[in-house]
């Protein structure tokens, strides 16, 4: 806040220089909204994903999936504390949409609806793309 344009520029360059990928300027809560999301999330989701009394049984029945969605779980428990606590209502703000997108898919599980199953995975699938392609595009630019 308050910092040049020059300021701002030279802090820029020198992260880029450092070896950062890219450096996007942001104010305070569109940073907080997205860190909920992109960072603070993945923890909650893959610490409580790794409390299931079935992870201790993984080995041999794994690959990628597992270590990718558990590899977080390893963290500062006091710190991600604070950080969570600290951007408390965005995050709870994600558990609530992430929370209800596990409860469709339980309710089409319990339903037996594989059509309501596989529209659900599709929704994901078609997401992920649509990300990926932007993602790619703004790295163009």
């Amino acid at each position: 806040v308050g910092a040049s344009i020059e300021a701002a520029a030279l802090v820029k360059k020198l992260f880029l220089e450092i070896g950062f990928f890219r450096v996007l300027p942001s104010d305070a809560e569109t940073h907080d909204r997205v860190i909920a999301y992109t960072s603070q999330l993945c923890h909650i989701l893959s610490s409580s994903y790794v409390a299931s009394p079935t992870a201790e049984r993984h080995d041999g029945y794994s690959a990628g999936s597992f270590r990718d969605l558990t590899r977080v779980a390893r963290m500062n428990p006091k710190m991600w504390t604070e950080l969570a606590a600290d951007n408390k209502d965005n995050l709870i703000g994600e558990l609530d949409f992430l929370i209800a997108r596990l409860a469709a898919f339980r309710g089409a599980l319990e339903k037996g609806g594989e059509g309501e199953l596989e529209k659900l995975f599709a929704e994901g699938n078609a997401r992920k793309e649509v990300i990926e392609k932007a993602t790619r595009e703004w790295r163009k630019s």
